[in-house]
């Protein structure tokens, strides 16, 4: 016949020993309990199969180690006599000669006191039979003092113990702990570990900022013409002429207007040279003027482009820097991250592994307890 571990082991799937979950000493104790408990549950008449029998002299109470006392017997001289169970409190009218209870050889009594069996009358050789609870270990093939028809149940009952300490084991699983801290550990350094890179201050500049040079006063004044102002006596030549006055009168008008018209025309011909002259200077100076002024822009607009440029190559160098010091920032992220992810997928796989045993185990206890419970129902 099999031992008991390697029937516990043939119906859970476990290896058991000395340092496995459970361990060959916690086998022990579920099978002694197991004993224990299905003794608890025995019918009466099977109950005297798990007894043994103890002696002692009657007034020298025996400690027990039991409540489920049997039978009692106190010898007579000749034969042992069946004793009845009275309470302790009585002991003492049982011992009264003149009380109807009182006990003798014949009629002998028993009685449980501060966890000790005594018996009235003293100085007998008594004896008792007493339930006994063996202890089992894992080596054991049978049990002594123990019903035939009982003793699978306490290996069903270490089965289903040891599974239960198993899946006890799955709810803490120490690696999956390891592994959930490691990673938590690795994605606070993100926080604690890492700086993160501080956006730099982008110089600006614009045309505005250049100066252009002014436009006003190109050119000087601009030169005016003025008209000459003549006096002509047109009227006094045609009064003479209505008149009738003397013809050599209105002739020597007429040659006076003439005289003061061409003095007149020489006055416009002189204001309009005078102009022209004028107004060619002014053509002169305007035009040195937008010459000077447009040169004056284009040096302005080159120093502008020049600034721009320089703003431009600060401004990448700068740029570059930060996106260098991002992109390091980003690959020191994703190494953290993924030896993180590389715990959570740890965590992830045992877990799969641990939910489908405590899917097993917690099917093949509830079987394994099933068949418990019918055993012992049967024993009744």
């Amino acid at each position: 016949m099999a031992t008991f571990e390697a029937q516990v082991s043939g119906l859970t799937s476990l290896t058991i020993d000395d340092s496995s979950s459970p361990t060959r000493a916690e086998l022990n104790q579920f099978l002694t309990d197991g004993a224990k408990e299905i003794i608890n549950s025995l019918p009466g008449h099977l109950l005297p199969l798990c007894a043994s029998s103890n002696t002692f002299t009657s007034g020298s109470a025996d400690t027990l180690v039991t409540g489920k006392i049997l039978n009692v017997f106190r010898n007579d001289g000749d034969i042992s006599q069946p004793c009845r169970k009275i309470p302790a409190k009585q002991k003492g009218r049982v011992s009264d000669p003149e009380d109807m209870a009182y006990a003798t050889i014949t009629d002998p009594v028993f009685f449980i006191d501060n966890n000790s069996l005594d018996v009235l009358p003293s100085g007998g050789s008594c004896s008792y039979s007493a339930v006994a609870y063996p202890s089992v270990s894992y080596t054991h093939e049978s049990i002594s003092v123990f019903p035939n028809e009982a003793e699978h149940l306490v290996v069903l009952y270490g089965a289903v113990k040891s599974i239960q300490n198993v899946l006890g084991g799955k709810s803490s699983n120490s690696d999956i702990t390891t592994a959930v801290d490691a990673a938590n550990t690795e994605l606070d350094k993100i926080v604690t570990d890492i700086n993160v890179p501080v956006a730099p201050d982008i110089n600006t500049i614009s045309y505005a900022d250049v100066t252009a040079p002014s436009k006003a006063g190109i050119g000087g004044s601009v030169p005016t013409f003025t008209k000459p102002v003549v006096g002509l006596d047109f009227a006094q030549v045609n009064t003479h002429l209505d008149t009738n006055e003397d013809t050599e009168l209105a002739s020597t008008k007429i040659q006076q207007i003439q005289a003061q018209l061409s003095e007149y025309n020489a006055n416009i011909q002189n204001e309009q040279a005078e102009f022209n002259k004028e107004n060619a200077k002014y053509q002169a100076n305007v035009q040195a003027e937008m010459a000077k002024h447009n040169s004056d822009l284009q040096v302005a607009i080159a120093n502008g482009n020049k600034n721009m440029e320089k703003l431009v190559a600060d401004n990448n160098s700068t740029i570059q820097k930060y996106s260098n010091e991002l992109q390091s920032y980003q690959a020191q992220v994703s190494k953290l991250v993924q030896s993180a992810q590389g715990y959570i997928n740890e965590v992830q796989s045992r877990l799969q592994v641990d939910t489908a045993q405590y899917s097993w185990y917690e099917k093949q206890q509830a079987k394994l307890q099933a068949d418990y419970d019918k055993g012992l129902q049967a024993l009744s």
